[in-house]
């Protein structure tokens, strides 16, 4: 959670998850609901229960603390990568991309765009989220490893 001060009061500010248009990839938010359900993904991603871990994300995002995002191609709903912004010490964030499977593995889109891995996801969802954090946040970004 940030603390901005205005006219000698403090007043707090709560961040709320952002979708981001990465280009060929856009980032949003991680959801369970009837629509869309990234748990399973994230199950094995993360391995573990992740039953909650679309309410613990949303959580972090209040705090500032950990900004996660699902990395989508822009014709397909599904998760083809995490994105993870971790908020460091000093006040910037290492971020990191996870593909979902394998990362040689192509995204499924319509024939007439460019072929892209699961690794591309991660990589160019990781770049996106980068730029976001300098240039909006005014934060320094750190590229964490992708793994």
């Amino acid at each position: 959670m940030a603390c901005v001060q205005w006219r000698g009061f403090l007043e707090l500010v709560v961040m709320e998850p952002a979708e981001l248009n990465g280009g060929r990839f856009y980032l949003r938010p991680l959801h369970d609901d009837d629509r869309i359900d990234d748990r399973p993904l994230l199950t094995t991603l993360l391995g573990g229960d992740q039953h909650h871990a679309v309410r613990q994300a949303t959580e972090d995002w209040h705090t500032g603390s950990r900004l996660t995002w699902a990395v989508c191609e822009q014709t397909w709903i599904d998760m083809a990568a995490l994105v993870v912004a971790e908020e460091q010490a000093d006040g910037s964030y290492k971020v990191c991309g996870y593909p979902v499977g394998d990362p040689t593995a192509l995204v499924p889109n319509p024939d007439d765009l460019e072929r892209k891995t699961y690794q591309d996801a991660a990589d160019e969802g990781k770049a996106t989220v980068l730029r976001w954090i300098t240039g909006y946040l005014q934060r320094a970004a750190v590229d964490g490893q992708t793994g």
